[in-house]
């Protein structure tokens, strides 16, 4: 970003010494002293507003960041907790990697996915007790051959006891859902 701070806007050697000095040349400086003091702390103030923060969250606000290179970097884990059927939503909001355990038949949703054009992504680690029957996700969700307990055409699965992972990914908003199991299911 660009400065407006203009410190030529000062004469340095005004007043002169030795002379008579209008009082014109003294009005001229504290105004461009005054104007360089508001533009330093519209600066000022838009850098701590905008600035990237070390040791508290920062809010990048769907920007761009490239050409970075990350090393020792963790994702958030969301805990939906036991759910005894009903409904979970998986907001994206909420971090990359979701965990829940469902105790009976649970519908799934999806809220918060990036627009269009950026890719949004959920792993969901789920552990299925004896009495889950079956998990129900939105039309819109695509699956992948490999989810264990579907067919391929339905919106349900029965994925069986255990533990197991699912990945979803959306190019598009929300509009279509990509699913993949991970692994194979962890009993």
């Amino acid at each position: 970003m660009a400065s407006n701070i203009v410190p030529g806007n000062v004469d340095g050697t005004y007043p002169k010494a030795g002379q008579d000095n209008s009082s014109q040349g003294f009005r001229d400086n504290f105004t461009a002293i005054k104007n360089n003091f508001t533009e330093a702390v519209t600066e000022i103030v838009d850098l701590q507003t905008n600035k990237a923060n070390m040791n508290k969250a920062s809010n990048f606000t769907d920007n761009e960041i490239t050409r970075a290179k990350f090393k020792d970097t963790s994702q958030t884990v969301f805990n939906h907790g036991s759910i005894s059927g009903g409904a979970i939503t998986l907001n994206h909001e909420n971090g990359h990697y979701q965990t829940a355990t469902i105790t009976a038949s649970t519908t799934f949703s999806f809220i918060n996915f990036p627009p269009s054009g950026a890719l949004g992504r959920i792993i969901l680690d789920l552990t299925v007790s004896p009495s889950a029957s079956t998990i129900t996700f939105p039309s819109a969700t695509i699956k992948a051959d490999n989810v264990h307990g579907s067919d391929g055409t339905s919106d349900q699965i029965s994925p069986g006891l255990g533990r197991v992972l699912y990945e979803f990914m959306t190019p598009d908003g929300g509009t279509t859902v990509l699913m993949h199991q991970l692994g194979k299911q962890y009993a």
